[in-house]
């Protein structure tokens, strides 16, 4: 697994957190931190679309795919990253990461099982200089292989989980074998098999709908994709000034990464792309409510 570094800020953390309550009591404009909540028995599910993949969100924790591009980050929610942690500090505190694995392109079965052993292993190996152990089993009908690092005395140093999914495999790692790693790994499963699917679908096309009228600087076409509480909340004048103040953010290419689903709302996860290696990273929050057949506008925070 790559070694990466987080870049980001208090703010971001806050977007979902208070987006929920943007969903619940239908406060339509405040920044959030992706919080989640069960409803008509529905759990909370975290989807990656980028990715192709969907896991059940473990409870008191967060998902977000914004915090390192290419890795859903679930973390305790009562232990936010700070700004300049890397994955080894995160890891210590909790923190299960998701990432693809970049090197097999399909769901060969002896390529997975060669990368695994071959790569996965040793790769652990030497970056945390102590002996592994792998096992190979099966999750469903999904080969799938657990790799420990092990210090001196038997305990886990790090696991990692890899599963041999389609289109692509996945890596799911933790410092052990938590109950939060466990619920991860046992619920994830390909999107496009998932019978959630034409909901995910139907409320990301509506996202992107919103999107392109936001980067039109339409607010009236926005006003018509909200729901009763963002009609409300939001006038028509303070949509238009948001959106001015958002627009050289609203100017670049915005990827809709994934986000938290259970079925009656959609927090989504937006990623601004920079448009030069100079330009800092950016990332926003649009909430749908499902209402009857149709997927509305809750509430959204575009970066300034």
């Amino acid at each position: 697994m790559r070694s990466l570094k987080p870049h980001f800020t208090r703010k971001i953390y806050l977007l979902i957190l208070i987006l929920l309550i943007v969903v619940v009591a239908g406060v339509a404009w405040q920044n959030s931190n992706a919080k989640h909540a069960k409803i008509a028995g529905i759990e909370a599910k975290y989807i990656s679309l980028g990715g192709g993949y969907i896991f059940s969100i473990p409870a008191k924790y967060v998902a977000d795919e914004t915090i390192i591009r290419g890795v859903t980050i679930v973390y305790p929610e009562a232990s936010a990253p700070r700004a300049g942690e890397n994955l080894e500090q995160l890891y210590a505190s909790g923190t299960v990461a998701v990432q693809l694995i970049a090197a097999l392109k399909d769901n060969n079965t002896k390529a997975f099982k060669d990368y695994t052993s071959n790569t996965l292993a040793a790769d652990l190996r030497k970056s945390l200089q102590s002996p592994s152990d792998i096992s190979f089993v099966k999750q469903g009908n999904v080969d799938a292989v657990k790799v420990f690092a092990l210090a001196n005395d038997g305990r886990h140093l790090r696991i990692i989980y890899a599963l041999n999914l389609s289109p692509q495999p996945l890596i799911i790692v933790a410092k052990d074998e938590s109950d939060a790693l466990k619920i991860v790994a046992s619920t994830m499963e390909d999107l496009k098999k998932s019978n959630l699917k034409p909901g995910i679908d139907q409320a990301a096309g509506t996202a992107k709908t919103i999107i392109e009228r936001a980067q039109k600087q339409d607010s009236s076409g926005i006003k018509r994709e909200g729901t009763s509480e963002f009609n409300k909340s939001v006038s028509q004048d303070k949509l238009t000034t948001d959106l001015r103040s958002s627009a050289s953010y609203l100017s670049r290419a915005i990827t809709i990464v994934g986000g938290s689903y259970n079925g009656k709302d959609f927090i989504l996860q937006l990623a601004f792309e920079p448009k030069t290696k100079d330009e800092p990273s950016a990332s926003g929050v649009l909430s749908l409510s499902k209402q009857g057949q149709d997927w509305k506008l809750n509430g959204f925070q575009l970066p300034k």
